[in-house]
């Protein structure tokens, strides 16, 4: 039982690491301060989409059969290898460059204006590579070292922020608070990460022993739990504090400034080495656990000819040339694909969790299948107009809300279940 407990705090915390990147730290005070008076709903969709549906996610992975390629076998043999080589590819030239740009941006850059970004970023990279080199401590020294550390500078803030509040939140500058704040948290990214992180750390918890699927579900519910108890009380806190700012600054201000102003607020200007420090170390953790797992994902993909390492290093080097570029520029390219790839992610968990009460194989893949088609007509939007796909994609219901792939997905469920005949896997 002691073990067990132990287990649960160390995978629990270096999955909120994982999870909690500088990205996570900037979008919450934003919506608190758009939202005002009516911070608790901004905090709740937020939640839902940044929180709950994340650690959800991860778990419907362990509850279908351990594994994506288990839980998207129904669909086609081959689909979990190209999706999760898909999201391996923009995590490491997406995700973990971004990682070391918001560093630098919102973190180095305030304390020592005067070091080139080149500098910081062989340093940072350099620290990333040396945590996810072994694949099997990685989770140890990330959940028992850095991520404590990143916890207490957060909570420091957020408390010191609610026992002196700075003002007095006024009525919403946005309409549709949690309706917008539920889409801000697609933002994230976190239920990629979960796709992404979801092998390396269940296959953790089967190395720790606990490895029958009961027990394998057991530890990674508690586990989620941890991370999901962290992530609420953060975001809610630095939505509350955005919120307390509200009447402070002008409505068009950048997320960035917008926290350094609370950080300066709360803690005078110490406060900018406190955020500092949360800010990197945010940012390292999130570059820690997806190095790790492209690498393990690429040993796995070459079926051993590519060794662990040499994938990390890889990645890290890759990691550090496109992070020079900066973060808007990073963020630029990587929106298409959020749009393109999130509503089938979102899709494929709901129907893990009901995996139960699907029919057939048919209304698995017709669903998903219908999904993606969307998504890819709304990534086109994204970075062009193009006249006939905005007609068809504005004719979807729920399209205005960010939803247009809800009646597709709905609609390929239904022909699925009328047309196919093949039972879909269960899992225990």
């Amino acid at each position: 039982m002691k073990k067990q407990k132990k287990d649960i705090f160390i995978v629990g915390l270096a999955l909120f690491g994982s999870y909690f990147g500088a990205g996570n730290l900037i979008f919450p005070p934003l919506l608190g301060f758009l939202s005002g008076s009516q911070w608790s709903l901004a905090a709740i969709g937020f939640c839902v989409s940044a929180v709950l549906m994340p650690v959800v996610g991860l778990y419907v992975i362990s509850k279908n059969g351990g594994s994506l390629e288990a839980m998207t076998e129904d669909i086609h043999k081959n689909f979990a290898k190209f999706l999760l080589l898909f999201i391996m590819l923009f995590a490491g030239n997406i995700s973990v460059p971004r990682t070391g740009a918001v560093a630098y941006e919102l973190g180095f850059k305030a304390l020592f204006p005067g070091v080139p970004i080149i500098v910081f970023i062989i340093g940072y990279f350099a620290i990333a590579l040396y945590f996810s080199l072994d694949v099997n401590k990685m989770i140890n020294k990330v959940g028992k070292f850095l991520t404590p550390v990143l916890v207490v500078v957060l909570l420091g803030i957020i408390i010191k922020g609610v026992l002196t509040p700075i003002g007095n939140p006024i009525a919403p500058q946005q309409s549709g608070v949690f309706t917008h704040s539920f889409l801000e948290g697609y933002q994230t990214g976190d239920l990629i990460v979960s796709y992404l992180i979801g092998t390396v750390f269940i296959g953790d918890i089967v190395h720790r022993g606990y490895k029958s699927s009961g027990e394998r579900n057991r530890l990674t519910a508690y586990c989620g739990v941890i991370a999901l108890i962290l992530l609420a009380v953060i975001y809610v806190g630095l939505i509350y504090l955005g919120s307390s700012v509200s009447s402070y600054y002008p409505k068009d201000i950048e997320r960035s400034q917008l926290l350094l102003g609370i950080a300066e607020r709360v803690l005078g200007k110490n406060g900018m080495l406190f955020l500092s420090i949360a800010v990197v170390l945010a940012c390292v953790t999130t570059a820690i656990g997806q190095i790790t797992s492209i690498a393990n994902f690429f040993h796995d993909f070459s079926n051993g000819k590519i060794p662990h390492k040499l994938a990390a290093l890889v990645f890290a080097i890759l990691g550090a040339i496109i992070a020079v570029l900066g973060v808007e520029k990073i963020i630029y390219f990587a929106t298409p694909i959020y749009k393109g790839v999130y509503p089938s992610l979102i899709v494929l968990m709901i129907l893990g969790i009901f995996r139960k009460f699907i029919p057939n194989k048919q209304s698995f893949r017709y669903a998903l299948i219908f999904t993606l088609a969307v998504s890819i007509l709304e990534a086109i939007l994204s970075v062009a107009d193009v006249a006939i796909i905005k007609a068809f994609v504005d004719i979807l219901p729920f399209s205005g809300l960010g939803f247009a792939w809800f009646l597709p997905a709905t609609l390929g469920f239904i022909i699925g279940a009328v047309r196919g005949k093949e039972p879909l896997t269960q899992f225990e």
